[in-house]
């Protein structure tokens, strides 16, 4: 009761000038990203929304009318094809240990990860970033992860190569009375002393684009029990993970934040939704035009007083003509198809080129679609794009079970591990044979150019131990013998030294 007089007592503050208020979350002192930054990624947001106002046109009568506006949503056909071509279903996801990977397995389990995690990847690439951040659910005990897209995700702190403090908001909001009151939570994650701290902060809004004035946590029932401050020990990482898309910001060089697949193609998005809405409505036009002069009209009221039309003005097919002598006559204007579609399909070359894709990744007129075996052939610029984003979404699971199991560790619910062995394994069958893949591995091994641990490893994806044990069976296959645990041991650290 106190916190909530507490609560109204800095609102009265706010209004006054006595408290401090946040106009927007980057006026915090402590968040280190520019408005200009958040306004990009708000904008790649709505593009990606693909939410646009009616087109107003000109009827039969000189009216002045709306339509809806026909749009391709290219950003999302470009995002979501890049983030099933990064993770897939074949994304093999396993650890060496058979404890840890069955608790790991578990936890995507619970989480739904392999579907969430695909669906929020391509708005990530599309509007410009993800962020997942793992948890324990006081509640169930286990661990959950929330996606955190760009535009709730803010730096404090950066290096070249990685963001180690962020903020992360969360927006809540519920009717109090006549008016929807928003509450927004802002999360702190940083390093002090080596220690990892999370702080919280509760911010209270009558205005949708404001933060407004900072409350107590228990003002809000769903956070009555999250404390503003916690310390913890025996972290390696931060609390969450950062996936970026590959390239720099080259609207920002200064900003650790990734662009989206849009920020770059904005401009040709715009003409190729403004290109196929002329078509749609020429299409929909596209039929005879009747020109009539100005007697057919003149509105006649029937024996009620109503006025009487004898055309339907809701449409511009019938056209008024100016004349002392009454008539009425038609034509069939010619559909442009050829013309449309030949200046979609320019834009969409444009829009490939900036986004990373191949010629002919995407087609209007469903032609020009390259087969896998083309695009390898090809040394293709769409199988050198997501061979880029593979290696950085790779490094980001990475750093997930990492934090996954420091985070089981803390909380009691596994055992330490000594070491994980992590192995991710994404399916390039895609672009490549796996058979020809095998061969060109086998030959180099036939050659002496490279050892059978390595062309393991690069066929099958996994960890260097697991590639020893491999080695190992098909030794102990070849000799047709059994060999116990100890010279097993053996024959590995043979391996290793061989290597």
């Amino acid at each position: 009761m106190f916190d909530k007089l507490k609560a109204l007592f800095r609102i009265g503050g706010a209004k006054i000038g006595m408290v401090e208020t946040l106009n927007s979350i980057t006026d915090h002192p402590k968040i280190a990203m520019s408005d200009s930054e958040l306004s990009r990624i708000r904008n790649n947001k709505e593009i990606y929304r693909n939410v646009y106002g009616d087109i107003e046109y000109i009827n039969s009568d000189g009216y002045r009318q709306t339509r809806p506006f026909h749009s391709l949503n290219v950003s999302k056909v470009v995002s979501r094809k890049l983030s099933k071509l990064v993770f897939n279903d074949g994304c093999n996801i396993s650890l060496d240990d058979e404890k840890a990977d069955e608790f790991l397995q578990s936890v995507f389990a619970d989480n739904k990860f392999r579907k969430n995690f695909g669906e929020e990847l391509e708005a990530g690439y599309a509007i410009g970033g993800l962020a997942l951040r793992p948890y324990v659910d006081t509640n169930s005990g286990k661990i959950k992860i929330s996606f955190c897209r760009a535009d709730t995700f803010f730096p404090l702190q950066s290096n070249t190569n990685d963001i180690s403090e962020a903020a992360i908001a969360t927006v809540t909001q519920q009717a109090e009375g006549q008016k929807t009151i928003y509450y927004t939570l802002l999360e702190f994650h940083e390093w002090v002393d080596g220690k990892y701290r999370i702080r919280n902060e509760l911010y209270r809004s009558e205005e949708q684009k404001q933060v407004d004035v900072r409350i107590p946590l228990n003002s809000l029932e769903k956070y009555k029990n999250l404390q503003e401050e916690t310390i913890l020990d025996g972290f390696s990482r931060p609390l969450f993970v950062y996936i970026k898309l590959a390239g720099k910001n080259n609207i920002n060089l200064d900003s650790p934040l990734s662009l989206g697949v849009i920020d770059n193609a904005k401009r040709q998005l715009a003409d190729i939704n403004e290109k196929y809405d002329e078509f749609m409505w020429e299409i929909e036009e596209a039929r005879r035009k009747i020109l009539a002069s100005d007697h057919f009209f003149r509105v006649k009221y029937d024996s009620n007083g109503k006025p009487v039309k004898r055309f339907d003005s809701k449409t511009s097919v019938f056209q008024q003509l100016k004349s002392d002598e009454p008539f009425i006559d038609e034509f069939a204007p010619s559909l442009r198809s050829t013309e449309f579609i030949a200046s979609i399909n320019f834009i969409l070359r444009i829009i490939e080129l900036q986004t990373g894709f191949s010629s002919g990744t995407f087609s209007f007129d469903s032609q020009s679609v390259k087969t896998a075996t083309e695009i390898i052939s090809e040394n293709s610029e769409t199988f050198s794009t997501r061979s880029d984003n593979v290696l950085i979404v790779e490094e980001a699971l990475k750093e997930l079970i990492t934090t996954i199991f420091e985070l089981a560790e803390a909380y009691k619910l596994f055992n330490p591990v000594k070491e994980l062995g992590i192995n991710i394994d994404f399916d390039d069958g895609v672009f490549q044979s796996q058979d020809a893949k095998a061969d060109y591995y086998s030959k180099l091994v036939t050659a002496g150019l490279t050892s059978k641990l390595t062309a393991i490893q690069k066929l099958t994806g996994v960890t260097e131990k697991e590639a020893k044990r491999i080695v190992y069976e098909i030794r102990a296959e070849t000799l047709d013998m059994d060999y116990s645990e100890h010279e097993q041991n053996i024959i590995e650290g043979q391996l290793g030294s061989e290597e």
